[in-house]
C-alpha cells in the first residue's frame, strides 16, 4: 500500500512540472490577453489556476 502511495505522490508531482513548463511555454510563444508575468508565476505556483482560467486567455 505505501509503494502505491509514494507512486502516486511520484506521478502527480511530475504532471504538475509538465503542467507547468507548459504553460509557461504557451504564455511566451503565443500570444496572450493579460499580464504575462502574472500568469507565469501563477502556472508555476499552482497549475490548477492555469488549466481553470489560464487557458482561456490565449488568442
Amino acid at each position: 500500500m505505501c509503494q502505491i502511495l509514494v507512486l502516486l505522490i511520484i506521478i502527480i508531482s511530475f504532471w504538475s512540472v509538465l503542467t507547468t513548463f507548459k504553460a509557461v511555454y504557451l504564455i511566451l510563444t503565443k500570444e496572450f490577453k493579460g499580464n504575462k508575468t502574472h500568469w507565469i508565476l501563477i502556472s508555476m505556483i499552482g497549475p490548477i489556476l492555469w488549466i481553470t482560467k489560464g487557458k482561456k486567455l490565449i488568442g
